[in-house]
């Protein structure tokens, strides 16, 4: 079994089998057509087991978590905060019992561990952070303070600071 699914689970939310459509060409196919239909069918198993998940844990870190895979009857949980995994270790025997009922026909045989993983969700892409500016009045003071410093490396320093003034000299 593929033991681990987060970019799916967690990149599309929701996966089902309604028309999702994509264009090609003359012609529209859904994407049911283009992805492996037993992937399909553990990215919904996993899902519903998420949704499981998500009501056993009944707290603010239920939204953080989600189910990743099952492997060897171990359920794998992913979160994304370490202090959500914490609290998932010392739920796990709940955890285990709700989907193993909840389950009992799709899974192969009974879940007896629980591992959890964590990671990050990707944060939004920095912007690029201005610089502030340097008044030419200060870039020559930055100079002039430059040279009557004897040490090499902060006379290049502030040499250097000086030169993303504004200044004509």
């Amino acid at each position: 079994m593929i033991t681990y699914l987060q970019p799916l689970v967690a990149g599309c939310k929701r996966l089902t089998s309604q028309a999702i459509q994509i264009m090609r060409g003359p012609y529209m196919r859904t994407l049911n057509t283009l992805i492996a239909p037993e992937l399909l069918r553990q990215a919904r198993a996993f899902e519903s087991m998420t949704r499981e998940l998500r009501t056993c844990l009944k707290d603010e870190c239920a939204t953080h978590c989600w189910v990743g895979g099952i492997r060897e009857q171990t359920l794998v949980v992913v979160t994304d905060h370490a202090g959500h995994a914490t609290r998932v270790h010392y739920q796990q025997g709940e955890i285990l019992e709700c989907i193993n009922k909840g389950f009992r026909s799709e899974l192969p045989a009974p879940l007896i561990r629980l591992r959890l993983k964590v990671r990050p969700m990707p944060e939004a892409p920095v912007r690029d952070i201005r610089r502030p500016t340097l008044s030419s009045d200060n870039a020559r003071r930055l100079l002039s303070t430059a040279d009557g410093i004897v040490h090499a490396g902060v006379k290049a320093a502030l040499q250097r600071l000086a030169r993303r003034g504004d200044a004509d000299f």
